[in-house]
């Protein structure tokens, strides 16, 4: 069968033919892979690159994907066994980390919308436990992510919603109760932006953020100097776009009711991840969700592997 090979840690994948898997235990499952979303952390964990790769090479690239059993029953998965992953036209799961997809969701759609609605619903379900009486800041909702947690926190009951990021078109279509774009501020203009997002962030009481770096520190300091803090904010480290690190000072976090976590792998077990997976098919079907995506075929691998995360890039096996 013909699949993409990671030969050696952050080399990228090449498309050959290897022998097709074989299962061995009841626990094991072999798929016919559909489709597999080549998101960030896809790519970072095939190549090794990511904090929770421990991984041997060479393997199979993917890590999540749409495959069918033989009855035709359509599957997503995470994660493969031994060397297999997604992008190949047959890979070897465990039973237990498949999720059935709802007969109304087509599977490029599915395949797209898994891991960005994860990354929003276990965040605020799991991280932050979101309440009717939640206001929520999204930090870099115009991205795939962002833009879809956008609708995940008004589907899950949230208050009020703020987008934040650079792209102003988006941020004013994106759904949001209240939006800041800060490509509107030059680089003399950054103390009038942390005005003004004082008076939006006020009564934030959820923070999920895709890009850390500066724009965190902003936000926080903004919580700091404005926010009312009568209010507990639950403040989620999601993603690391605009940088991996930030400085923050102690007097912040002593003088603020800020609670720091993160979600991700480690953070959220596999348990919790499948079932944030199927509640986002199901809402995804109930709200009529799509994401915008762009398809390649396998063998063009190479070329889909360079294209920006948005539109979302999926492989069609």
């Amino acid at each position: 069968m013909k699949a993409a090979i990671v030969k050696n840690k952050g080399i990228l994948p090449v498309v050959e033919k290897i022998d097709a898997p074989i299962h061995s235990t009841e626990d094991e499952l072999i798929l016919t892979v559909k489709a597999s979303a080549l998101t960030k952390v896809s790519k970072s964990s095939s190549l090794g690159n990511h904090y929770s790769s421990h991984d041997s090479f060479p393997k199979v690239a993917g890590m999540e994907g749409v495959g069918e059993d033989t009855n035709g029953n359509r599957f997503y998965f995470i994660g493969s066994q031994g060397s297999y992953g997604a992008l190949a036209e047959q890979t070897l799961v465990n039973k237990k980390r498949t999720v059935k997809i709802p007969e109304k969701l087509d599977t490029i759609t599915a395949a797209a919308i898994a891991n960005p609605g994860m990354s929003s619903y276990t965040a605020l379900v799991y991280r932050a436990k979101i309440t009717s009486n939640d206001v929520v800041l999204i930090n870099g909702a115009t991205g795939t992510a962002g833009m879809l947690a956008v609708k995940m926190a008004y589907a899950l009951g949230a208050k009020k919603v703020i987008a934040i990021g650079r792209n102003k078109d988006v941020l004013k279509h994106s759904g949001a109760d209240e939006y800041l774009s800060s490509s509107d501020y030059g680089d003399n203009e950054q103390a009038q932006y942390l005005v003004d997002l004082g008076k939006i962030i006020t009564d934030v009481t959820i923070v999920l953020d895709y890009l850390w770096g500066d724009t965190a520190q902003q936000i926080m300091q903004a919580i700091y100097q404005f926010s009312n803090h009568q209010f507990e904010t639950r403040y989620i480290q999601i993603g690391t776009l605009a940088s991996q690190e930030i400085t923050i000072p102690g007097a912040l976090l002593r003088s603020t009711k800020l609670t720091l976590m993160g979600s991700g792998l480690g953070s959220v077990g596999s348990k919790e991840l499948l079932s944030s997976a199927e509640r986002v098919f199901e809402l995804a079907v109930t709200n009529s969700w799509h994401i915008p995506t762009i398809t390649f075929k396998l063998e063009d691998i190479k070329k889909a592997w360079e294209v920006p995360s948005h539109p979302r890039p999926v492989i069609i096996i």
